[in-house]
């Protein structure tokens, strides 16, 4: 059987990041920090993982940690993650 043939492409439309609700669960830290209203609210919430994330060991997860994660270092607590949330939504739809 051979394989189909298609036609080229006429046009090239360049992909876009759609905008979406921040979460401690779903967004990874470095985009939190991308996004300069979320990255101030996560400092004013749990000071500590500013530091945290400096740390040379920290770099290369940033990409794949969620503040949610870090629960397991003991670097946030639920209730602080919820606060976070909260504060999120209030925020809206980011890049």
């Amino acid at each position: 059987m051979d394989a189909p043939l298609y036609p080229p492409a006429t046009e090239f439309v360049q992909p876009q990041r759609l905008p979406a609700v921040l979460s401690t669960r779903d967004s990874a830290i470095r985009d939190l920090m991308d996004v300069p209203a979320a990255w101030a609210i996560v400092i004013k919430a749990a000071p500590i993982v500013g530091m945290a994330v400096r740390s040379p060991q920290m770099q290369p997860m940033l990409t794949t940690l969620s503040l949610r994660s870090l629960m397991q270092f003991g670097l946030t607590t639920p209730a602080i993650l919820a606060r976070i949330d909260t504060e999120f939504q209030a925020l809206g739809p980011a890049r």
